[in-house]
């Protein structure tokens, strides 16, 4: 018997690769981005379903839980601007069972972002961005879907996004991250 929801290691890691699987069978038809010139560390981020339909799909340059440069690049069936505001009040720490996130967020959301032009796939997107140089954030829209940035000590000056077909090296990073994290290297 488990207590506290605990996975044996074969359990964890059995999984994990359904969870690989439902990824790769998603991203062939959902759009993903990367960092055309990242040559650090890359992992997967964030990725989310509604009724078995894929919304939103996250890759990560940088290592996790570090200091060091950071890029994350989220795509998204929803509103950019809207996920960029939660993602800049999430930190705050505040969460949605906060009694202030609403507001902060609706703040976020209506302030007006400076613009800053992006290559994506070759062509030039205007993204609204809020933050500063140390930390920040940027959305936009791509053809028929949104893409939300969230950059941590990189310069967005820096950033080229390119069509990521093959989410394998993603995977295969975040891994070798969890392995790690483990202890299990």
């Amino acid at each position: 018997m488990r207590f506290a929801g605990r996975l044996t290691p074969d359990e964890f890691w059995e999984r994990n690769r359904a969870l690989d699987q439902q990824v790769r069978d998603a991203g062939l038809s959902f759009p993903t981005y990367g960092l055309k010139e990242w040559t650090g560390p890359i992992t997967l981020g964030s990725w989310e379903w509604q009724d078995d339909t894929l919304i939103l799909a996250g890759l990560k340059h940088g290592t996790p839980d570090t200091d060091g440069p950071s890029v994350d690049v989220l795509t998204t069936v929803h509103d950019p601007i809207g996920k960029a505001a939660s993602l800049v009040v999430s930190a705050l720490r505040l969460t949605p069972l906060d009694d202030e996130y609403r507001r902060r967020r609706d703040e976020v959301e209506a302030a007006e972002g400076r613009k800053v032009l992006v290559p994506v796939d070759g062509q030039t997107v205007s993204f609204e961005v809020w933050g500063g140089r140390e930390r920040w954030w940027a959305a936009a829209t791509a053809g028929n879907v949104g893409i939300v940035l969230e950059g941590r000590r990189y310069p967005l000056n820096q950033v080229a996004l390119i069509r990521v077909t093959d989410v394998e090296p993603y995977l295969s990073g975040r891994n070798a991250y969890m392995r790690a994290f483990r202890g299990e290297d």
